[in-house]
């Protein structure tokens, strides 16, 4: 064989393998590529919703805390103040003055006369003087109930009419003396409560004789709050 044939099959099977060589180096790189987008994705994505589920227990931790804390409340301004023993804090809002008062008549009580299950004075509901109030009643019963708040003038009530025993100063739910019933609630805001000793009774005639009444006290207490 020549010498210039031998040249030329030594020259073929050099670009032979360089042609390979470059082949097999892009089908590898594909797939190796493809993997990591993957594992990267993966990561970011567990790694953020635990983030999510452990802040989120930390949030409802710090709520229940709060809402069992009844015997000493931070205040909107960072003041602390002590409660008395079996007092609840009623939700308020500091920069207008108003406090947020519900109440509803049980159908669970012995008495269908009564305003969150107690009845002739039992629940004593304390607001800073001078502040407002934004009263909802609830009635889930059959009975027609309403709400009043009335300045009176005898230490209990015992008229058949709610006017007979003080001032009513503010009155929702009456509707001509049949009241709300059957799971309706009515609101009102009940303005700047001077200072003295009120009830909340129920306008419908011989309700709060029967013990359908709250005392209500505006004094010089710095939150509001309930107890029995």
């Amino acid at each position: 064989m020549k010498n210039s044939q031998i040249a030329l099959i030594v020259i073929l099977v050099i670009i032979i393998a360089i042609g390979a060589t470059i082949l097999l180096t892009r089908h590898g790189s594909t797939p190796a590529h493809e993997a990591n987008v993957t594992t990267n994705t993966t990561i970011v994505k567990v790694t953020n919703t635990t983030e999510t589920t452990s802040n989120t227990t930390k949030t409802s931790s710090t709520n229940v805390s709060n809402s069992t804390n009844k015997t000493n409340v931070t205040e909107q301004n960072g003041n602390i103040t002590k409660l008395p023993p079996g007092a609840v804090r009623l939700n308020y809002n500091q920069e207008n003055h108003t406090a947020f008062v519900y109440l509803y008549a049980s159908p669970t009580a012995s008495n269908p006369l009564n305003y969150n299950g107690t009845t002739d004075g039992q629940l004593k509901i304390y607001v800073p003087e001078n502040w407002s109030i934004y009263f909802t009643f609830y009635n889930p019963e059959p009975i027609g109930h309403a709400l009043a708040v009335v300045q009176n003038n005898t230490p209990i009530p015992n008229q058949l009419q709610l006017s007979q025993d003080g001032k009513i100063i503010f009155e929702i739910g009456y509707n001509g003396g049949n009241g709300i019933s059957g799971g309706l609630s009515v609101s009102g805001l009940l303005p700047s409560l001077p200072p003295g000793l009120y009830w909340i009774a129920c306008p419908i005639s011989g309700h709060a004789e029967s013990g359908m009444w709250v005392d209500l006290i505006s004094t010089n207490v710095s939150v509001p709050y309930e107890m029995v």
